[in-house]
């Protein structure tokens, strides 16, 4: 990858640095509710979970066989005894006999007195298995403290097994229900209001007028905020009016934490939105240096968070995942770590040049070449109207400003979609 560095033009934002500035101007919010586990899936965790119960509780069998005392097999030299059996919730009573064993069950406590469990397999029982039979292979073969598990090995009682600011992934419920946790203290979902403008746009299912196009940005932004457990009100599509986007941001304002918007953010007649937040409350960042996607806007209008995302679908989404969902997740208590997208290094199927001196990303998925590696291709476009290149694509290879060219074979960076969701 050739790169020579390029000036970032005036006015432009870094994504990096937007990213900082929206974390350290907008303030997390302070509405936390108590939700039932099976509610708290993607949820963002606002209380460290803290052990109450060791894992393992007590000493116990990784495998199903017997339990033993090593020092007596030294001495075997015929069939042993099973005196008792030690099953899962029900341990045997009492300590383990000189040169006897106790039938074991996987999860099982250990006996008193045993310190090694020889597996099932590698033992000869009778019919009532009331003794078994181990060969001098298998003795010399065990060694102390075999296939056992130790009270705590897992998780020790006061350890802390989850952390603030976690996104609640199904394990780490889990994890929760192990610990004998019924609810946990998770953000309030933020309430998002949604609308398209543009009076070129016409709802889907309706007749499509002369020159018209069917408005797809609102389906792509309730879809990304449905998916980090925003509560989203569609307020379809507004007109290019003045007035009619100043009423509606001002009553969406006043009811919602969020005010999300495509198209109506550029410099165009007819792109009224940043002139109408103006009037309402104030622009606090204003075009970034990204492609797709440059002209994209942060505001707020009393305590609610406006974000003005681009016209071009494809513009839509990557903003949209790559700065919007991050942004929001901060604002509902989400550490940052688990708001960076994962990268890939992986090898360039492509040739690539350009000069905007903006971040970009290319639509692409990973084939294997001839060697077995994987590689990135590109969609052949890169243009931002072309909504199809998202649907085809199954991440993004993300060029730096200062790159201009990359050549096939070089090592490019790689966004997995489904990591950015």
């Amino acid at each position: 990858m050739k790169t020579k560095m390029q000036n970032i033009k005036p006015g432009l934002t870094l994504l990096s640095e937007a990213i900082d500035i929206a974390f350290s101007e907008v303030p997390v919010h302070h509405d936390v509710e108590d939700r039932f586990l099976t509610d708290c899936y993607g949820a963002v965790l606002r209380q460290d979970v803290t052990a109450r119960v060791s894992v393992p509780s007590v000493d116990n069998s990784a495998m199903d066989g017997y339990a033993l005392r090593f020092a007596d097999l030294a001495a075997i030299n015929g069939p042993v005894d099973v005196v008792g059996a030690s099953l899962a919730g029900h341990p045997y009573e009492g300590n383990l006999p000189d040169r006897c064993a106790i039938r074991i069950a996987t999860g099982a406590a250990i006996p008193d007195g045993a310190d090694c469990v020889i597996i099932q397999e590698n033992v000869s029982a009778n019919e009532a298995e009331t003794c078994i039979e181990i060969s001098s292979d298998v003795i010399a073969r065990t060694v102390l403290h075999q296939n056992i598990r130790w009270a705590g090995e897992d998780i020790r009682q006061g350890d802390i097994v989850l952390k603030a600011g976690a996104i609640l992934r199904p394990q780490d419920v889990a994890i929760a229900a192990g610990q004998g946790y019924g609810s946990l203290k998770v953000s309030r979902p933020l309430r998002v209001a949604v609308f398209s403008t543009g009076d070129e746009l016409a709802k889907p299912g309706d007749p499509l007028p002369p020159g018209g196009i069917y408005d797809s940005n609102r389906f792509a932004m309730i879809g990304m905020l449905r998916e980090i457990g925003c509560v989203v009100t569609d307020l379809g599509l507004l007109a290019d009016d003045f007035d009619v986007l100043r009423n509606a941001l001002q009553d969406a304002a006043n009811s919602h934490d969020v005010v999300m918007t495509s198209g109506g953010v550029s410099v165009g007649k007819a792109d009224l939105l940043k002139p109408v937040v103006d009037q309402l409350g104030e622009i606090t960042a204003w075009k970034l240096a990204i492609k797709p996607g440059k002209p994209l806007m942060r505001g707020k209008i009393g305590d609610c968070l406006v974000i003005g995302l681009p016209g071009n679908p494809v513009s839509v989404l990557v903003s949209g995942l790559l700065y919007v969902m991050p942004l929001l997740r901060h604002v509902m208590g989400a550490d940052k770590s688990q708001t960076v997208p994962v990268r890939m290094p992986v090898r360039a199927g492509f040739e690539f040049s350009r000069g905007t001196g903006r971040r970009e990303w290319l639509r692409a998925r990973l084939i294997q070449n001839d060697d077995g590696e994987f590689e990135a291709e590109v969609f052949a476009s890169t243009s931002s109207g072309m909504l199809s290149s998202m649907v085809w694509a199954e991440g993004l290879v993300e060029i730096p400003e200062d790159c201009g060219k990359v050549s096939k074979g070089d090592v490019v960076l790689y966004l997995p979609l489904c990591g950015l969701q």
